[in-house]
């Protein structure tokens, strides 16, 4: 139910009386979804960002993230998955271990091989999961 639907409701009952309609307010605004409950979790919110020409060689790259919103949980580390598939099996990551603040987030790969394609996800670390950018980009790196 949205806060717009609820609404309706209550002024559609406001006409019941107001000895009714109390009693019926509490009960909806304990069962919404955006009343206090300590156990509600808010996830993350990321963006991976496209890589810049400028930050990719033949054996390294500069890639970026964005942390759109840090939801209510706390972020033990932020960085970027990177893979020579779409499955990113195998993968590494490089990440940053404190929690972040919103904003871009620059990580760097090195070792990387000249002329191949990669792909890459920003991604961060809640207690034991990791939540992932709904995007995910490609580069190649240049050729020697």
């Amino acid at each position: 139910m949205t806060k717009d639907n609820f609404f309706r409701i209550v002024q559609r009952l406001s006409a019941i009386g107001r000895r009714t309609i109390l009693p019926v307010i509490f009960i909806a605004f304990a069962s919404l979804p955006f009343a206090c409950d300590d156990d509600y979790v808010l996830m993350p919110k990321l963006e991976t960002l496209k890589a810049s020409d400028a930050d990719i060689t033949s054996n390294s790259a500069l890639l970026k993230g964005r942390i759109i919103w840090t939801g209510n949980q706390k972020i033990l580390e932020y960085g970027i998955e990177l893979s020579k598939n779409t499955l990113f099996n195998p993968s590494d990551t490089n990440s940053i271990k404190h929690s972040p603040d919103t904003g871009i987030y620059a990580i760097p790969f090195t070792g990387l091989e000249p002329g191949t394609q990669y792909y890459f996800k920003a991604y961060v670390l809640i207690n034991t999961a990791q939540v992932y950018s709904q995007n995910v980009e490609k580069f190649t790196t240049k050729s020697n």
